[in-house]
């Protein structure tokens, strides 16, 4: 269930979870094979943050109208997959699907986030 209570809401918290999580996984040089096998408790800790914001991500993009999702290429069904593996998993969760998500469907969601701005008069960054 989405803590946003409006549509412009849900897409501006889904922005700013990419916005935010690229960048710190930027500054602190995170990579791909410190997220699937982390070397030491503060990469543990860094990869499970990671894993907590994609599950927020997952629940805005669910929460969002099903025609708001397909008009801007938002993909809620997908979102929606991965969320509940997230949420039920229970540490069987696939890291190498969720640094996928990270690495080819951010700039998707970004480029969805922005068009449904535009569409709506509004500035996001």
């Amino acid at each position: 269930m989405s803590a946003k209570k409006s549509e412009l809401g849900r897409i501006q918290e889904v922005y700013d979870i990419v916005i935010k999580t690229r960048a710190q996984i930027a500054n602190t040089q995170f990579t791909k094979e410190r997220f699937i096998n982390p070397p030491n408790d503060a990469d543990d800790l860094m990869a499970e943050g990671i894993l907590n914001r994609v599950l927020r991500l997952t629940e805005e993009l669910g929460s969002i109208e099903d025609a708001t999702a397909q008009k801007h290429s938002l993909n809620d069904k997908g979102a929606r997959g991965i969320r509940n593996r997230l949420a039920h998993a229970y540490g069987e969760v696939d890291r190498e699907v969720v640094w996928d998500v990270i690495e080819n469907d951010f700039d998707e969601i970004l480029e969805g986030c922005k068009a449904y701005c535009e569409d709506m008069g509004v500035e996001i960054e």
